[in-house]
């Protein structure tokens, strides 16, 4: 037998296994693939062109209503009106796979078109982890955890996470985020030490993660007994977190604080307090993994109210799909243990050891005492916006060598949202010209307002997140 070497030098070893040998099925078969649903929160905006790579945007705040009439005689006093400012940064984001066309053609199915269409894939959920990671750590800011005693004459403490404690909006002094200094210090409480602190410096042990461990610098001492390990430490501004079982830091759950009915009210009253506006489809968006979809089912108040309901639409789904003025949407993509990228020890032995750090959505995923933390996300419009740039504008009057154009991806019956994601197929230069490379591209940003000008402290007040016990 005569090896045709011309036809696998440089091709991986995987995609020789894929050469017709023998009689194999001519079709591949689709992986298991998620629903796609984070990136449809955002409101869409083009980014204008020639407008640089960092977009600031800006809101007023309230003027304090006015109850008392103004005494005779008397002109009323000016008052100074408050604005606040979040940016959105324009970043490219891709990926790109070879074929190589000879063994594409000698290999039982179209190499070629089943590695563009699980290009298409990839892209799709990575458009939708970005936007996820945004909003995640957001509205996860603010609270962490210290992962080291402190003694009382210490300054300075070490924490799970610094996301939320490196900037500061301060009403009348700052308009954008600056970050955390003496000059703009951010105030904080930690449990156990009596009044609050500022913090006037962050620094992260790893640089490449500035939201993870890290150590806060404050502009006081600890004093009384210092800080205990695990004591929570919690912004001003931080964003409302619901817990299930109630509690100040994810050390709080314990293994039977599953998800109930009161925790989704409990959300809902809270945006509607904070005067969030629901989506246009008149209801606000709960987005949960099955497993906290499944232990609503356990609730005592679900139960009852779906007693002598054996064909209820709840039941037969498997799925609350509206309730207390919330859309249900059953997302596997819901960050947990498992998904929600690199995990770092937040433990170094006794209180704490089994605590866990993600690195996507900037806060533990794993308590100290080894409970996994679920997170379902309730928005309200507006709660997250996309900014982006239409690529072609970047092609020149020197044209290209190959072909642009979109996705269009459907995988086991659902296509797959691909929105302004370009495909970009190019024509073989290599000197056989027989290796042709697929990439994908999409720039954009995804920022999150803010409304620290409006209602109380909190930075962000448009979505809630609920915290609960997962297996």
């Amino acid at each position: 037998m005569v090896e045709t070497t011309n036809l696998v030098v440089g091709v991986p070893p995987t995609i020789l296994e894929l050469v017709q040998q023998g009689l194999l099925e001519r079709e591949f078969h689709d992986g298991l693939f998620p629903s796609l649903l984070y990136r449809s929160e955002a409101l869409e905006e083009q980014w204008e062109a020639n407008s640089g790579t960092q977009i600031f945007m800006s809101r007023p705040g309230l003027l304090a209503p006015v109850t008392k009439p103004v005494p005779t005689g008397t002109d009323p006093t000016p008052k100074v009106l408050n604005y606040e400012q979040w940016s959105a940064t324009l970043q490219r984001y891709g990926d790109s796979i070879d074929t190589d066309i000879p063994t594409s053609a000698v290999a039982s199915s179209n190499q070629f078109l089943r590695n563009v269409k699980q290009l298409g894939l990839q892209a799709g959920q990575s458009l939708n982890r970005i936007p996820r990671n945004a909003i995640f750590k957001s509205y996860l800011s603010g609270s962490s955890n210290c992962i080291a005693a402190a003694a009382a004459g210490d300054a300075q403490i070490r924490v799970a996470a610094l996301n939320g404690f490196t900037d500061v909006v301060v009403l009348g002094s700052n308009v954008a985020p600056r970050p955390v200094s003496a000059s703009y210090p951010l105030a904080i409480s930690i449990t156990g030490v009596v009044g609050t602190r500022n913090v006037i410096q962050a620094t992260p042990d790893n640089p490449d993660d500035p939201y993870g461990p890290g150590t806060l610098y404050l502009s006081a001492i600890l004093g009384g007994a210092g800080a205990a390990i695990r004591a929570p430490v919690l912004s001003a501004a931080r964003p409302t977190i619901l817990r299930a079982g109630g509690g100040d830091s994810v050390d709080s759950l314990a293994a039977a604080d599953i998800l109930t009915l009161q925790d989704l009210i409990n959300a809902s009253a809270r945006l509607r307090k904070n005067n969030v506006l629901p989506h246009e489809d008149g209801y606000y968006h709960a987005h949960m993994s099955p497993e906290s979809s499944a232990q609503l089912f356990v609730d005592a108040a679900v139960r009852t109210m779906l007693t002598a309901l054996p064909n209820h639409p709840y039941f037969e789904q498997g799925l609350i799909g509206a309730i207390a003025k919330i859309a249900v949407f059953e997302n596997v993509e819901s960050p947990d243990l498992n998904n929600a990228g690199a995990r770092t020890a937040t433990g170094a032995g006794g209180a704490g050891a089994l605590s866990m750090y993600s690195e996507d959505v900037g806060a533990e995923t794993t308590n100290a005492a080894g409970v996994n933390v679920g997170r379902v996300l309730v928005t309200g419009r507006g709660a997250m916006y996309e900014r982006w740039l239409d690529e072609r504008q970047y092609v020149t009057e020197a044209g290209i060598t190959g072909k642009v154009g979109g996705f269009t991806i459907v995988n086991q019956g659902i296509e797959v949202m691909t929105e302004r994601i370009r495909l970009i197929l190019r024509a073989p230069i290599n000197r056989f010209q027989d290796k042709v490379a697929a990439t994908w591209s999409c720039t954009t940003s995804f920022p999150i307002p803010s409304d620290v000008t409006s209602g109380g402290p909190q930075r962000y007040k448009r979505a809630i997140i609920i915290e609960h016990e997962v297996d």
